[in-house]
């Protein structure tokens, strides 16, 4: 199941996020072009600490996969409707 804009959990973790939390949410779904640099992310043209990711991964809003054997960041399905109800 899909959860919706109006979801209760959707609701409360958008809330809980902080501003840098929402950007780099977004920025991760706006950017493809990304690249693991250091201790961070490379993100479009936006630098993301580790710690930042990998709060959002403990959120389950965002998860690292490969693609081409490069790691790349991605919204899950949460992550996505958090994602939509910032930008409403």
């Amino acid at each position: 199941m899909v959860p919706s804009l109006d979801h209760r959990a959707v609701v409360d973790t958008a809330k809980s996020l902080t501003r840098t939390q929402q950007d780099a949410l977004r920025a991760i779904a706006f950017f493809r072009p990304q690249k693991k640099v250091g201790e961070g992310w490379l993100v479009g043209d936006r630098r993301l600490s580790e710690r930042i990711v990998e709060r959002l991964e403990q959120l389950e809003l965002v998860e690292e996969s490969f693609v081409r054997g490069e790691p790349v960041l991605q919204l899950t399905v949460v992550g996505q409707a958090i994602k939509d109800r910032l930008l409403h």
